[in-house]
C-alpha cells in the first residue's frame, strides 16, 4: 500500500513539474494523468484569465499543491530550485540538514542595512550555515528567514543561457542578446518566522508551519511572479493571523475582487469567495492555505489614470525588510526593473521605489526584472 501510494506521489510530482516546464508538454502529461490523474487546479495556468486576480490564486493553488503529507517537499513549489542552489560555485553548499536548501537572510534586507551604513554597492551574499544569519528585527523582536525559488521554466533559462555567473551574464549581454524570461517562468519568494520548536505542536491558526533544522518556522509571506505578460504578474500572500501577521492590509490596505468578501479591507479578516474555496477544494489544499489571502497584484507601474502603483508585503518588505512605514513606497515592479549589469559586472541595488521605470546609467541592460540573477558569483 505504501508503495502504491509513493509511486501515485512520485508520478503527481513529475506530471506538475513538466506542466510547470514548458505548456508544449501538457498533452504528453494528460496521457500519463489519464493513468496517474491529477487535480486540474493544479495544472498552471497558461495564459492571465478574467482578471489579474484570479490568475495569481489560479498559479498559487497550482504551486501549493499538495505532494507530500507527513515530510519534506510538502508542496509543489518545495520541489524548485532555490536561488541559492542555482548561482555561484557555494552552491552544493546551500542545502540544510535533510537536502532542505539553506534559509537565508533577505538579500533586500541587507541592502537597506548596507545603504544605512553609506555603502554604495552592497554585496546579496548568503550566509555559510545551514540556517544561520537569519534577519533578525530589534524593532519588532522577530527573526524572519527567506527562501526564494525559480521553477523549472525560469532555471532552464538561467542554465540554458549561462547565467549563472557574471561572466556569464556579461558575455550574454556583450553578444547584443536580450533577458526575456519564457511566459512559464515563475519566481516564488517565502518568508518564514522562526518560533520555539514547540509551536510546530500547536501552531498559530490557519498559518502553514514546519519544522527545519530544530526550529519551528511560519510562513509569514509569498510573493509569486509570473511572465505571463512581458512585464511579469506581480502578486503577494499573507496569512489572516494577528500573532504572525500583525500589520497585514494595515499601512496600503488589501484589495482582491476574484478571491475575498468583502474585495477591499484594511486588516480585518475577510471571507473567501466562492471561486477561490472551490479551486482549493479542487487541488485538495490542506485547510491552512484557505485561509491566506492575496494583498494585491501588480501589472504595470502606473494605473489606467496614471497614478502609481503599490504592492508590498507587511512581513517581506515590511518587517523583514525594515518597517512598515516603507511600504508607502513599495512597488514590486519599480524595484525589480532596478535588476541591472553592465559589461564590467557592476550592477544597481534594490530601493523602495513607485512610478514608472527610472531612468538607468548608460551602458547598464535590464535583466528582465529578475532580482535573483544578482547573486551570481
Amino acid at each position: 500500500m505504501r508503495k502504491s501510494l509513493y509511486a501515485t506521489t512520485l508520478a503527481f510530482t513529475v506530471l506538475v513539474l513538466l506542466l510547470w516546464y514548458n505548456p508544449s508538454n501538457r498533452q504528453q502529461a494528460a496521457v500519463q494523468a489519464a493513468v496517474n490523474p491529477m487535480p486540474a487546479a493544479c495544472i498552471p495556468p497558461s495564459h492571465v484569465g478574467s482578471s489579474p486576480e484570479q490568475t495569481a490564486w489560479q498559479l498559487f493553488v497550482a504551486s501549493t499543491c499538495p505532494v507530500n503529507a507527513n515530510q519534506y517537499p510538502y508542496i509543489v513549489w518545495e520541489n524548485w530550485i532555490e536561488q541559492g542552489q542555482l548561482y555561484g560555485a557555494g552552491a552544493a553548499q546551500a542545502l540544510a540538514v535533510g537536502g532542505r536548501p539553506r534559509f537565508h537572510m533577505s538579500p533586500l534586507a541587507k541592502v537597506m542595512r548596507e545603504k544605512a551604513k553609506g555603502a554604495l554597492h552592497p554585496e546579496a551574499v548568503l550566509p555559510t550555515g545551514a540556517n544561520e544569519d537569519c534577519n533578525s528585527q530589534t524593532w519588532s523582536g522577530r527573526t524572519i528567514c527567506e527562501e526564494a525559488r525559480l521553477n523549472p521554466s525560469a532555471q532552464d533559462y538561467v542554465t540554458s543561457n549561462s547565467l549563472t555567473t557574471l561572466d556569464g551574464q556579461v558575455a550574454f549581454i556583450t553578444d547584443g542578446k536580450t533577458f526575456d524570461f519564457t511566459p512559464p517562468s515563475v519566481e516564488l519568494k517565502a518568508d518564514w518566522i522562526q518560533y520555539p520548536l514547540a509551536t510546530c505542536t500547536n501552531p498559530p491558526a490557519g498559518v502553514h508551519v514546519e519544522t527545519v533544522a530544530g526550529s519551528c518556522y511560519a510562513l509569514g509571506g509569498i510573493h509569486l511572479i509570473s511572465k505571463l505578460i512581458d512585464k511579469w504578474i506581480w502578486a503577494t500572500f499573507e496569512p489572516q493571523n494577528s500573532l504572525t501577521n500583525p500589520q497585514r492590509c494595515v499601512v496600503l490596505g488589501c484589495n482582491d475582487p476574484w478571491g475575498s468578501v468583502p474585495a477591499r479591507s484594511s486588516g480585518k479578516p475577510t471571507k473567501q469567495s466562492l471561486v477561490l474555496a472551490q479551486l482549493m477544494k479542487d487541488a485538495n489544499l490542506a485547510a491552512e492555505w484557505r485561509n491566506y489571502r492575496l494583498d494585491g497584484v501588480q501589472v504595470d507601474f502606473v494605473d489606467a489614470a496614471g497614478k502609481a502603483t503599490v504592492l508590498g508585503n507587511s512581513v517581506i518588505e515590511g518587517d523583514n525588510a525594515g518597517n512598515p512605514t516603507l511600504m508607502k513606497s513599495s512597488s514590486c515592479i519599480t524595484c525589480h526593473d532596478l535588476s541591472t549589469i553592465n559589461k564590467s559586472k557592476q550592477e544597481l541595488s534594490p530601493d523602495f521605489i513607485i512610478g514608472p521605470p527610472k531612468s538607468i546609467p548608460a551602458g547598464y541592460i535590464r535583466r528582465d526584472f529578475v532580482w535573483s540573477l544578482s547573486l551570481a558569483q
